[in-house]
């Protein structure tokens, strides 16, 4: 974005206007970051107030920068509640341009101070010595000019009049990210969110929470629903409890909160670890400019950012072209787990909602399972939008738009074009269309944030499936359920401690369900006595789960056929599954994944 544009927003916005998004992409080269960004990591921390009249003991002065004209509060000493900035060469925090302006003054004020200086200086004849750098001469002219946004983490360097981009500042910003969602060691671990989804990257505990216990004073403090110790629970010990207490009149509203662990078994390429998208992500293949190629380098998740794809939405589409392509052709199945949602919805009708991290929209393929009991958090691949107008796009005519226009950079597709061009939204002709997946910097859907309201104050049975618990808001559901809900997790390791989530013979309302997603949800259907209803749709599935439920058919001496599933012609009839062969018609013992830890 060039100054002339980056003047033209800030006129806009100075004068009062809305900031509703636009094309920017981070200046790489700031020459401020070295002199200017003086702060440790360590040092920061969130939650305090901007301290502009209390370091300066204006109460009743009014500040000039900001664009609400906001005042002082009752006299404590600070702004009103707004978006706060860290400015990064001294620590101090201040206020936004939406509050009383209070960290632009700052800067303001600084760089005054400096030029001053230097004034004096001249003024004296001391300036000799640094006559011959006018580099540091300019730069002994800039204040304190960088600081961070405690809304978005997003740096600004008010010099360059830019949001910047540096390997200076990745610690800065990876010590926010602790201090806004803290998530203990066992978390990072998790067999989760480390798939295909738009979530951001898991993070360890932080200084701040460090030797903290999540005990009930500290959970409390932070808002969580915590039962009353003298509150008499009933938890379920294994899943053939869990299984009772679904099917009984007790439980009347379930809601699901899945993250990538969920859709592990479809197949669907990994994102973020070692050898995923973002590891191997090759900007010189993609259709961009070479500052745009630069910024994808320090950090690949730049190709999902909502600035570069209103500038450039090439990049975006080209890395998306095959996942687009494949959803629409459904190359991955549903899961099992998918499956059972269905079921859960089909045979009981309790499901309230399904609250999915992932972005494949495999929940879709189930064709019982109506669209309005499942909330995307971060959107879908299954549905398109412009992000300009808003205005839902045709889905088929999305992807054909993308297998027209947009080139396969993996150069499997021989029909695709050689080059990349945009095509026009039908609305309001930008080249905006996109899978209605969020980016980075922008908004949740609304829908989340009214379904939770509606949604979660009645639920009796919360699942957490498949997710390390360390994306916000999403893992804000597992502490605003009730204190009487139940919450059953699925995971391959303990998730959520900080959250409020107990392990052990001391919980009182939490159960673990330990072990592959698939698996325990087979366990769980067996329970239940779904398993023929499982049976039928078979043939619907991806070949790991389709192999589980070959392997416990198999070992309950089913015919397969007769359920118009699994083809068994390539089988050997002595096949033993993953219960072992110890299932039988009568008797349907959990596997090891089931039992409460």
């Amino acid at each position: 974005m060039g100054p002339d544009v980056t003047a033209c927003y800030n006129w806009i916005l100075d004068g009062g206007g809305e900031d509703k998004g636009g094309p920017v992409v981070p200046r790489l080269d700031c020459p401020h970051v070295v002199n200017h960004m003086l702060v440790s990591p360590s040092s920061l921390t969130i939650g305090r107030p901007c301290s502009h009249y209390a370091e300066t003991d204006e109460h009743e002065q009014k500040a000039t920068g900001g664009l609400k004209g906001a005042t002082a509060d009752d006299g404590s000493g600070s702004c009103p509640h707004g978006e706060n900035w860290i400015c990064l060469h001294c620590g101090v925090t201040r206020c936004s341009r939406y509050v009383n302006g209070h960290a632009l003054a700052h800067y303001e004020q600084t760089k005054a101070v400096a030029v001053a200086k230097r004034e004096r200086k001249m003024s004296l004849g001391k300036a000799t010595a640094s006559a011959g750098s006018s580099d540091n001469d300019d730069d002994d002219l800039a204040g304190h000019c960088i600081a961070v946004s405690l809304a978005d983490l997003s740096v600004w360097c008010y010099e360059c009049n830019a949001y910047l981009k540096h390997p200076r500042l990745e610690a800065i910003t990876n010590r926010l990210e602790m201090l806004k969602f803290p998530d203990d060691s066992a978390s990072a671990a998790a067999d989760d969110d480390g798939g295909h989804s738009s979530d951001q990257s898991s993070v360890g505990s932080s200084d701040s929470n460090a030797g903290i216990p999540p005990g009930a004073a500290y959970l409390n403090g932070l808002g969580f629903a915590i039962p009353p110790e003298d509150m008499v629970t009933n938890r379920p010990k294994n899943l053939d409890e869990i299984a009772k207490f679904i099917l009984s009149d007790e439980c009347k509203s379930i809601a699901i909160l899945a993250g990538a662990g969920m859709s592990k078994a479809s197949g669907i390429p990994d994102f973020r670890s070692s050898g995923g998208m973002y590891d191997t992500l090759r900007p010189d293949l993609l259709t961009a400019s070479e500052h745009e190629r630069e910024a994808m380098r320090i950090d690949p998740t730049t190709v999902f950012e909502k600035g570069l794809f209103m500038a450039n939405p090439l990049p975006c589409l080209e890395l998306k072209r095959s996942f687009i392509l494949g959803t629409k052709e459904a190359q991955w199945k549903a899961t099992l787990a998918h499956r059972f949602v269905e079921l859960l919805h089909r045979k009981t009708g309790k499901l309230t909602r399904l609250y999915t991290q992932n972005i494949d929209g495999l929940e879709g393929q189930c064709k019982t399972l109506p669209r309005e009991k499942v909330v995307p958090v971060h959107g879908s691949m299954d549905r398109a939008a412009c992000e300009y107008c808003g205005s839902e796009a045709d889905y088929e005519q999305f992807c054909e738009d993308v297998r027209k226009n947009i080139k396969d950079i993996t150069r499997q597709d021989e029909k695709a074009p050689l080059e990349s061009s945009c095509f026009p939204c039908k609305i309001c002709t930008y080249p905006g269309v996109k899978p209605t997946i969020v980016l980075f910097r922008s908004s949740l859907p609304e829908e989340f944030f009214i379904r939770v309201v509606e949604d979660i104050p009645k639920v009796d049975l919360l699942m957490v499936v498949g997710t390390s618990l360390t994306v916000a808001p999403a893992n804000t559901l597992v502490y605003r359920v009730p204190p009487t809900c139940l919450r059953m997790i699925v995971n391959n390791e303990p998730v959520g401690h900080m959250l409020g989530i107990e392990y052990g013979p001391e919980s009182r309302r939490d159960f673990f369900a330990q072990g592959h997603i698939d698996e325990v949800f087979l366990d769980l259907i067996c329970h239940l006595n779904w398993l023929d209803d499982l049976a039928k749709i078979s043939h619907d599935l991806p070949e790991a789960s389709k192999s589980l439920l070959r392997d416990r058919l198999a070992c309950m001496n089913r015919d397969e056929e007769e359920h118009g599933g699994v083809n068994s012609d390539e089988e050997d009839d002595d096949v033993r599954g993953s219960c072992g062969g110890t299932c039988s018609n009568d008797v349907k013992p959990p596997s090891d994944s089931s039992q409460a830890r």
